[in-house]
């Protein structure tokens, strides 16, 4: 059963890596079968059972991930508004600024899909988890950033079902429509919500209660899962697997009690039966409290497929049960390796059933939990290197305290909390009361503990065959073999994370065009020195590019610190994300432009300001000292850089007459990669600085950073149109991702990276080719 799970993982694992929804994935293993049946046995073996496995896996993710893509918007429909009428399937996320919430449509007159993700601005009602409305909406395919090392919003809104996300459109066509039948649940959820926000309305941990409570930790502030992150307790602060474990056993406990009574035995029930009955029966409604997300699902079926084994006194193996398991999950969740936290349960998992296997004795009390804590701390740490990037040290210590406090005393108090809510305001508001009192101490702990400069380590990107030895030396540590073999397994690992890091050789230099949405933020670079120019936008929830895009791009390169932050411009769209930057990343030199002014210790930048660095120059060409035009856009910064392979232009947000001033001056060189200005807007990019940029006998690129589907149609066509008469390549953040361009003696035809076309995924939308 085992090996047949595994196989089956590696299909639907397989079919995740593909570019293309295509059938074509399936050649490899059709080949190998073909193989085993043609050639004799004794020169190929191969069981047959296991390619089939493997076949299965594939072809039932790719049934379930075409279905899927099916229900996806089609892009004609992109902008129009549209009337839909439908219920609301999830709670609502609040904040200052509106509302976000997940839709179900119902109806509407043109095909859409059936489950859409809508923000509806202020003014607006406040809706509730299963109301029915109509709206008038408009919807765009599922977007998000592409990066290096950056998260792909692309890929959960897939895992979620949801083919379109958009926004509500002021109008009297909006109306209530009454409450959606069946939907008890949900609403109760939604009932149980507003009272703990009534209960405790200006408590920091509302939201990891109402996580606790009903699994809505979208209601957690990003600060907090900042330092939740850091400290490696992230998988405490919402209903988890484990939590929905440690229910399941405590209601086993309590059906083991009742053996004596007269009812058990008149229907002769033992023991075991009562721990399987209410044990699974537990976990269920503590899953439908949680509203059966993905983890609960995964959570439950492990634990059915335990308790049904108790049920029949079937003893089954632990790796049999493992592999069950596995194997239900993905037929239930085709999708479910595309998630971090399958991996992350299964993993945990497979760590203590490796670590267990052959002991003749086990630790137990407080010696069993810590050992047992260190060992999934060590075998998860590929994993957790492979999707985040990096460990938090300080995880073993704070988990020793955080795990029993929150499992053992503050999940089961928030349920009765949630239950005297109910029966008694009152008493359930002070319940509540004493909860985030104990939440707020522990966070207070968790906070000081993430600011420790040690708390947290990243790590670059790795090759996969890097990762592959990091793997077995994992293994080699937590299996219960000589302290000899550990030894090797540890020197392995070591040898893992001192592994230098790429960089560009003396005289050369990378850019990278990072994809911010409708902003611009770009990274320069050389040998031993890094330069970030501007740091994209902010957001109206309170996020921003620089927390979300520039910092992980930057630490998934290796970079821990900045030489120089230049910053063009005061316009939020340029500066919204520095910050965030700031504040977790050491910067040795600021430069702005002089319209920036919200921050200390700043330089500013202006006209013949020069420097080397690894044999690379850098001149900035804007604005003077003695400029005359106060528009924050004309006296934007200016960069060129350059060295012996080539060079770049990076032109910030400068507009007609700044750039007429720039090539009057005899300042723009030629360039093998410009940065257009202000985003390909009409007012930029004037047939002149196009002339005085272009290199001789060399290739040259346009980058256009700018957001998808944004409100002004930047880049503009006839300013494409005018890059491209010259023989120039046209790119767009919002369609390719990020681009980054190497400029060395290895690269001599210029040829950028596109993260987009490099690092392809079947469930991303296919988005309209801007330039032809």
């Amino acid at each position: 059963m085992l090996q047949f799970s595994l196989f089956f993982t590696l299909g639907t694992i397989w079919l995740h890596l593909q570019p293309e929804l295509a059938l074509t994935g399936l050649l490899i293993p059709v080949c190998l079968f073909a193989c085993w049946r043609l050639l004799p046995r004794s020169i190929y073996r191969l069981p047959w059972a296991l390619i089939a496995a493997f076949m299965l896996g594939f072809s039932w993710a790719f049934i379930y991930a075409q279905f899927q893509l099916s229900h996806d918007l089609h892009p004609d429909q992109e902008g129009h508004e549209l009337l839909i009428s439908g219920y609301i399937a999830d709670l609502p996320v609040q904040d200052e600024f509106g509302q976000r919430f997940i839709f179900n449509v119902e109806h509407c007159e043109t095909v859409v899909p059936r489950k859409i993700e809508l923000t509806w601005y202020l003014p607006a009602p406040k809706v509730q988890a299963g109301q029915r409305w109509q709206l008038l909406v408009q919807l765009k395919r599922r977007h998000g950033f592409a990066n290096p090392g950056g998260y792909d919003y692309e890929l959960q809104l897939f895992r979620e079902g949801i083919g379109a996300t958009g926004y509500v459109r002021a109008s009297h066509a909006n109306r209530f429509l009454g409450y959606k039948q069946g939907t008890s649940i949900l609403r109760a959820r939604q009932a149980l919500t507003n009272k703990i926000a009534e209960a405790i309305p200006d408590s920091l941990m509302q939201g990891v209660i109402r996580g606790l409570a009903v699994g809505d930790q979208r209601a957690i502030p990003r600060a907090a899962w900042h330092v939740f992150a850091r400290t490696g307790t992230s998988h405490l602060m919402a209903i988890s697997g484990f939590h929905i474990g440690m229910v399941a056993m405590v209601f086993a406990w309590m059906g083991s009690a009742l053996v004596y009574l007269p009812v058990a035995q008149r229907w002769r029930l033992t023991t075991i039966d009562l721990k399987a009955g209410f044990g699974l029966t537990g976990a269920f409604g503590y899953s439908l409290l949680a509203g059966m997300s993905l983890p609960t699902e995964r959570t439950l079926i492990m634990l059915t497929v335990y308790f049904a084994s108790r049920w029949y006194r079937r003893e089954i193996h632990v790796w049999h049960n493992f592999g069950l398991a596995l194997l239900l999950v993905q037929i239930f969740d085709p999708l479910a390796t595309l998630s971090v936290g399958a991996w992350l349960s299964f993993g945990a998992v497979a760590v203590i059933l490796i670590n267990q296997h052959g002991r003749l004795t086990y630790r137990s009390g407080w010696q069993g939990f810590v050992s047992l804590q260190m060992i999934v701390t060590l075998g998860l740490i590929p994993l957790l290197l492979a999707c985040f990037g990096n460990l938090s040290i300080v995880s073993p210590l704070v988990n020793l305290l955080a795990i029993p406090l929150v499992t053992v005393i503050i999940v089961p108090a928030v349920l009765i909390a949630c239950l005297l809510l109910v029966l008694s305001c009152d008493a359930g508001t002070t319940c509540l009361f004493w909860i985030s009192r104990c939440l707020d101490w522990l966070y207070g702990l968790l906070e000081w503990t993430s600011h420790l400069p040690w708390a947290s380590c990243f790590f670059p990107n790795k090759p996969v065959w890097v990762m592959a030895v990091l793997v077995v030396g994992t293994l080699m540590m937590i299996i219960p073999w000589l302290w000899s073999l550990r030894l090797v397994g540890a020197l392995m690992c070591f040898s893992v994370f001192i592994w230098p890091v790429t960089v560009p050789a003396n005289g050369e230099f990378e850019l990278t065009t990072l994809d911010v949405g409708q902003g611009l933020s770009v990274a320069i670079r050389t040998h031993a020195h890094v330069l970030v120019f501007d740091t994209g936008p902010s957001f109206k929830g309170g996020g921003n590019t620089g927390d979300m895009v520039v910092l992980p791009f930057l630490r998934s390169q290796g970079i821990h610190r900045l030489d120089i932050l230049m910053l063009s411009h005061g316009d939020s769209d340029h500066v919204g994300g520095a910050k965030s930057l700031m504040a977790e990343m050491p910067v040795t030199t600021v430069l702005a432009g002089p319209s920036v002014n919200s921050f200390p210790n700043i330089q500013r930048c202006q006209r013949g300001q020069k420097w080397d660095w690894d044999e690379v120059h850098f001149v900035v060409l804007h604005p003077q000292i003695d400029t005359s035009d106060g528009s924050d856009n004309n006296v934007s910064c200016v960069l060129q850089v350059m060295s012996r392979s080539g060079s770049a232009l990076i032109l910030g947000d400068v507009e007609k007459s700044a750039e007429a001033e720039l090539v009057s001056a005899g300042l723009v060189q030629p360039a093998n990669l410009v940065v257009a200005a202000h985003h390909g807007s009409r007012t930029s990019s004037t047939s002149e600085l196009i002339a005085a940029s272009q290199p001789d006998q060399q290739r040259q690129w346009v980058v256009f950073s700018t957001g998808y589907r944004n409100r002004w149609g930047f880049p503009k066509s006839d300013i494409v149109d005018r890059w491209k008469q010259v023989g120039a390549h046209p790119l767009n953040t919002a369609s390719d991702g990020a681009i980054s361009l190497k400029v060395s003696p290895s690269n001599p035809t210029f040829e950028p990276t596109v993260w987009r076309s490099s690092h392809r995924r079947y469930w991303q939308a296919e988005h309209p080719q801007l330039f032809k």
